[in-house]
């Protein structure tokens, strides 16, 4: 019994100088924000790291420096607080600001590209975030589909206008299919980049060729009509 406190303890600690060297060392996290907005980002991090029931709310306090009732007090409890931290996740990534214009012959290729662009930059600039989202959806959450859903719909959307076949039935199938082809990948090059760059042999550069290749390629396959398919 002695040990098994004696370990309990000792995790407490070490978790207790984890969490301080995080407020210490995370600008993103800093005394000069509202508690509410501490509270997202403290809580987003320990949700990323650890999962809705792994992240209990007295870490996310005193990694946000608040006080153990300030998640009730702003949020309602710690289930709304998760919902919070998600759809302020989905909104970064619905609210994508138009990059610098590339010279690509194509416009189609230039449509659907800058889509998944935006979407690529908006998961890859806060790693916290992809990784938050992702593992809701591996847990089997409900919250990470609901906040996803209308920023993926609008990009669904501008793929399929990428196409170019108006209001064909054509149009919405292989729209369907594109997107299919495109948002799995879109992930695996944000989330599991490491993966693909060790397994592949690839340099940190070589992501934007790779992006570029993936839509090329889906455009060729999907962009025209397949012999077996009404016009």
């Amino acid at each position: 019994m002695g040990v098994s406190l004696d370990i309990s303890h000792h995790r407490r600690v070490v978790e207790a100088v984890r969490l301080r060297e995080l407020m210490k060392n995370d600008t993103n996290i800093c005394m000069n924000l509202s508690t509410r907005q501490r509270l997202l980002e403290a809580a987003t991090r320990l949700f990323a790291d650890s999962g809705y029931k792994g992240a209990s709310v007295r870490d996310i306090c005193n990694l946000a420096g608040a006080n153990p009732g300030a998640v009730s007090y702003h949020f309602g409890g710690k289930r709304q607080l998760y919902r919070s931290v998600l759809r302020q996740a989905a909104d970064g990534i619905a609210a994508m600001g138009p990059d610098s214009e590339r010279e690509i012959p194509d416009e189609r290729v230039f449509g659907a590209l800058e889509t998944l662009r935006r979407l690529h930059d908006r998961l890859q600039r806060n790693e916290a975030i992809t990784r938050l989202l992702l593992r809701d959806l591996a847990d089997g959450g409900t919250v990470a589909v609901e906040a996803l859903t209308p920023p993926l719909r609008v990009a669904s959307k501008q793929l399929t206008a990428t196409l170019g076949h108006g209001d064909l039935p054509r149009a919405s199938r292989q729209g369907r299919l594109l997107f299919l082809a495109l948002a799995a990948p879109l992930f695996l090059l944000t989330a599991g980049w490491p993966v693909v760059a060790r397994v592949l042999e690839l340099d940190p550069d070589q992501r934007e060729t790779l992006l570029t290749d993936m839509v090329r390629s889906a455009l060729a396959y999907y962009g025209e009509p397949r012999p077996d398919e009404p016009g």
